[in-house]
């Protein structure tokens, strides 16, 4: 009864600890998001250099053993009969790994937006203006597409996943020398061996700030990821929101002196924002359209068609379900639909920076 209630006192302590830290960083915000980020960029920095010593995703080695650990525990407690000390075991667990996600990372979702950080203007953009935003990320798509690598079938190739993973950060490295936003670990990216999970749940990627490990899937499109690497040492860079990863991935592909991942980010940038432009102007979508290179049609042809013949639908809904649970939770309402949200940060970036 002891070993129970001394383990139900440390889970309150653990809990009680996670909500002072949301109190904080939701009421008090204009001071706590002046050191936070930055402390939170060092330490998944120096987690990021502790796990960059092996070659694999240490957190999937980890993740596996803590599985094996609850079934074997949980067997254990059935035959002995002492599942309420288990239950308590697994609650001190729980909850020590929720503290340490949220205090470490996790509170960069109540962080200041990004355009605020960067010095970006908030405001609504027309129709019109979104058009001609789009048609410059068409036309920079267009010019690059013929820069990169293809197959026979006129789409983008491969490249060497191991090189392409130490080449992410550059981009990253030069936006640190005049953004702080982006002055984090830029270690290499690593391969998930858990990709053919991954490519039936729809996810190309993922970080996890308790290894401090940018992770992508290598059933990712060849023309997708270059970008999704930059999208996830945009996390580890503090950046929690998908809409700012994803722009803080175009900016860094942007950044980078390889011409695939300047396609790429570029990419990415007109799928979004002709993706909005279709919500909007459906007729204005398919004139844009019109102008696109067939090396950019045939990568987007490939993709979609990439995607499909390995989704599993059922699965995949019940991953966008839990991760849209999991975003509402931390007080971003469009949950999963945020990815496209980086549209907004694309128009002023071109309205502001780029025309």
């Amino acid at each position: 009864m002891t070993k129970t209630i001394l383990r139900l006192t440390i889970a309150g302590a653990l809990l009680l600890t996670t909500a002072l830290a949301v109190v904080a960083a939701k009421f008090f915000g204009a001071y706590f998001f002046d050191v936070y980020p930055a402390f939170s960029r060092w330490v998944t920095a120096v987690l990021a250099g502790m796990t960059s010593v092996v070659p694999f995703a240490l957190c999937e080695f980890l993740l596996a053993a803590l599985i094996l650990w609850f079934i074997i525990t949980l067997v254990r407690a059935i035959v002995k009969k002492r599942m309420v000390r288990w239950l308590t075991g697994v609650l001190v667990v729980f909850c020590a790994l929720l503290t340490a996600f949220v205090c470490l990372w996790g509170l960069n979702y109540y962080a200041p937006p990004l355009r605020e950080r960067l010095g970006l203007s908030d405001r609504q953009f027309t129709a019109a203006e979104l058009k001609e935003a789009t048609i410059y990320y068409r036309d920079q798509a267009n010019g690059l597409a013929g820069k990169v690598a293809r197959d026979e079938n006129g789409v983008m190739a491969e490249y060497d996943f191991g090189e392409l993973a130490k080449a992410a950060g550059s981009g990253y490295e030069t936006l640190g020398q005049s953004m702080e936003a982006f002055s984090g670990s830029t270690v290499r990216v690593k391969r998930l061996l858990s990709s053919p999970l991954m490519g039936k749940i729809g996810t190309t990627g993922t970080f996890i700030c308790l290894t401090g490990e940018c992770c992508v899937s290598t059933t990712t499109h060849s023309a997708s990821m270059p970008f999704t690497m930059c999208h996830e040492i945009g996390h580890r860079m503090a950046i929690a929101r998908e809409d700012e990863a994803n722009f803080a991935g175009y900016l860094a592909c942007a950044a980078n002196v390889r011409p695939e991942f300047q396609y790429s980010g570029c990419y990415a940038a007109f799928r979004y924002c002709l993706a909005a432009l279709y919500e909007k102007d459906p007729a204005a979508a398919q004139e844009v359209w019109a102008g696109v290179s067939e090396e950019v049609a045939r990568d987007w042809e490939d993709s979609t068609a990439h995607y499909e013949s390995l989704r599993d639908e059922k699965a995949a809904e019940v991953s966008d379900t839990v991760y849209d649970a999991y975003l509402k939770s931390f007080s971003v309402e469009s949950g999963v639909e945020s990815y496209g949200e980086v549209t907004d940060l694309l128009l002023v970036w071109y309205f502001e920076r780029l025309k």
